[in-house]
């Protein structure tokens, strides 16, 4: 037996986390809460119940042991590689 579907939308939460670059060469952490409608596909941000959060700066790093974020994506060749971010304190900028 088939199932029939609810009338209406069927929303769900989807948190999305992205990097900005800044002029100075540092990273800012960008996380945003938006719900995707699955029947349409549909996409919209909830900016009153969760503003976009803006958190750093970030700098980029090459030590896989030593970081605070870490982000994932696929190379060209299809294969997953990892960028590695660390939060920059008062004390690394003096």
């Amino acid at each position: 037996m088939s199932r029939i579907d609810k009338a209406g939308p069927d929303r769900h939460d989807e948190i999305v986390t992205k990097f900005r670059k800044e002029e100075d060469k540092t990273y800012t952490k960008i996380t945003k809460k938006l719900s995707r409608d699955w029947k349409t596909g549909g996409i919209s941000q909830m900016k009153r119940q969760y503003p976009v959060i803006e958190e750093g700066p970030y700098e980029i790093t090459a030590d896989s042991k030593n970081y605070d974020e870490k982000v994932s994506y696929q190379d060209f060749d299809g294969s997953t590689k990892w960028m590695y971010f660390k939060l920059v304190t008062k004390e690394d900028e003096v």
